[in-house]
This record gives structure tokens, C-alpha cells and sequence, in this order.
């Protein structure tokens, strides 16, 4: 299990007290029409870039190479999709070097999109970052917020 670190000064990416949780996986929300995951499918690794709120780019500094990213679409299928791999570490975003950009890898899509309802229903997830702050693009997940998604993952996947 990885000890994570919360971003420290804006100007320090070495400087990183840790944070109050452990992180193992991460939730990065995307609109489909801008950033479809099919892309990151497509091309293997992509940039994911245009990131601009401050809490994002925070936590966009504490992704290390190989760490879980669940892929979610939003407006309108508002729904998880699949699961991807950080493939390079933040580094300053080419078209605004304030903020940050990384490389995210496809790894699967999801047996079926788990939807928001259904995250939003999970009483292990009602505190997490994704659901309690709108429109943030990156989320971290403990272990066991991880462990839940995983179990709706499956659920998901039975027939009706």
C-alpha cells in the first residue's frame, strides 16, 4: 500500500506533507465530447491536459507513474467507464505552464458504466472528494472507497 503525499506550495512540487488517507486509486472526470476515454483507448496513452481548478491541479501533483485512474464521462452519460494507468507524472501543461498536465494509459473499460446514481446510492462513497466537491476533475479514493467501487463494479456487471 503506497503512502501518498498532499501537494505542498504551488511553486514546490518537492515539498509534500502526507495526506490524512491513504490514496490507492484516483477518479478523473472527463466530458465526453472534449476528453472521451475511447481516445485514451485508441492512442494507448495520452496527454489529459486543460485541467484548470486548484484542488485538480493540487491533486494532480500528488499521481506517481502506475497508479489506478477510474475513467468517468460526464454530462450526459454521467457514469464510471473504465480503468486507466498515470503513465508520466504531472509536469507544467504546454499550453499554460501555471498548470499541470500528465499521461494516462487505457487499461480496460468497465464490465458496464457504473452510473452516478448508483455511486451517489453507495453509503461507503458519500464523503469522497468525486461526490461531495461538483465538477472536480481529479478525486482521490482510499482503500476503502476503492474497495466499494469495486463491489458496484460487480454488481453492475450482473444481469437484472
Amino acid at each position: 500500500m503506497l503512502v501518498r503525499h498532499a501537494p505542498g506550495d504551488a511553486s514546490d512540487l518537492g515539498q509534500r506533507p502526507l495526506l490524512p488517507a491513504l490514496v490507492t486509486a484516483w477518479i478523473f472526470s472527463t466530458e465526453p465530447e472534449v476528453f472521451p476515454w475511447s481516445r485514451v483507448e485508441r492512442d494507448k496513452t495520452v496527454r489529459w491536459d486543460g485541467i484548470r481548478g486548484p484542488l485538480a491541479r493540487k491533486n494532480m501533483r500528488c499521481l506517481e507513474v502506475g497508479d489506478r485512474v477510474y475513467g468517468y464521462h460526464a454530462t450526459p452519460e454521467k457514469a464510471l467507464v473504465c480503468e486507466a494507468r498515470v503513465a508520466r507524472a504531472a509536469y507544467p501543461d504546454p499550453a499554460d505552464e501555471k498548470w499541470l498536465a500528465l499521461d494516462v494509459a487505457f487499461v480496460r473499460w468497465l464490465p458496464r458504466p457504473v452510473p452516478l446514481a448508483a455511486l451517489r446510492a453507495a453509503p461507503e462513497l458519500v464523503k469522497t472528494d468525486f461526490l461531495r466537491i461538483p465538477r472536480l476533475s481529479v478525486a482521490p479514493l482510499t482503500v476503502a472507497e476503492e474497495r466499494a467501487l469495486r463491489v458496484l463494479f460487480k454488481q453492475e456487471a450482473s444481469p437484472c
